[in-house]
């Protein structure tokens, strides 16, 4: 049984003006689109969300960490888990998927999924959301199967994934570098550093770090710094240019860009927003 194709506000987009919903066969689809620098209050939502990020950026504050989603990321909120939204200054457009909590039989091959929070990217997750935001834009006798069908595959996909990842964890070699990466986030190491740390081939290295984190040595790094960043900015009133220097970003501009690509807005801008002042630079 499905229901209709409508353009209405729910809990999964409180604070999108406008969103497309549809329910068929237990699983809810929703494509919201969320203003720039739109910020919500504490919330929880009574099922499960996969949300993959079609356009733009957000975060969602959980336990206690940021949880920063920009294009192409996928982002599972477990059901009741209270927590905050922030977008970035593009704002965003996210397709979310959210199985019916009554259909035990449903649920039960997504339960390892669906209870936990991760966060990742999967070039296959983003194609099935944008074939399920094409459905709700141009819907005809045909879309509530597709929507049933599409977002079957898209959560089972996803689930795929988290059971892979689990079943191979990474090795202890691996975990020293990640480590050394978390540990020294703001060093300049070098490939043949990392290698001679984990005892295996340069290439072994990099194929198999970004097999278990879905993603390049480099982008970890700098995703690890910027978090911090994020943090400094957050809880100091540190000059700009000393956070930087501290992540270990020797050039203000390359700081500047590559925080505006992590969090859609500049340093200066994210600092502004959390203390509630209007940003007048540029």
């Amino acid at each position: 049984m499905s229901r209709s194709l409508s353009d209405r506000v729910e809990l999964v987009s409180f604070g999108s003006p406008t969103s497309r919903s549809l329910e068929a066969g237990g699983v809810l689809v929703t494509h919201a689109v969320f203003p720039p620098g739109e910020r919500l209050c504490p919330h929880v939502h009574e099922r499960s969300c996969v949300a993959t990020v079609l356009q733009g950026s957000f975060d969602s504050g959980m336990r206690g960490r940021s949880h920063w989603s920009r294009r192409g990321m996928v982002l599972t909120e477990p059901a009741g888990e209270r927590h905050d939204n922030t977008f970035g200054t593009a704002g965003a457009r996210i397709l979310i998927v959210q199985p019916d909590a009554r259909r035990v039989e449903l649920l039960r091959p997504f339960a390892g999924l669906l209870d936990g929070i991760h966060h990742f990217t999967d070039g296959h997750i983003d194609v099935l959301a944008r074939r399920l935001s094409l459905e709700l834009a141009r819907p005809d006798a045909v879309t509530p199967l597709a929507v049933e069908a599409l977002g079957l595959e898209l959560l089972a996909t996803a689930a795929r994934r988290f059971a892979s990842s689990r079943s191979t964890p990474p090795p202890p070699w691996l975990l020293r570098v990640r480590d050394r990466l978390q540990d020294g986030f703001a060093d300049h190491v070098s490939l043949a550093e990392l290698a001679r740390i984990a005892g295996v081939h340069p290439g072994h290295l990099t194929r198999t770090f970004r097999v278990h984190y879905g993603r390049s040595i480099g982008t970890y790094q700098r995703e690890v710094r910027l978090d911090w960043t994020a943090r400094q900015l957050a809880g100091c009133t540190d000059p700009l240019v000393r956070i930087a220097a501290g992540a270990g970003f020797s050039d203000q501009s390359h700081f500047t860009r590559a925080f505006r690509l992590r969090f859609g807005c500049t340093p200066g801008q994210y600092r502004d927003r959390l203390n509630g002042e209007p940003d007048v630079r540029a």
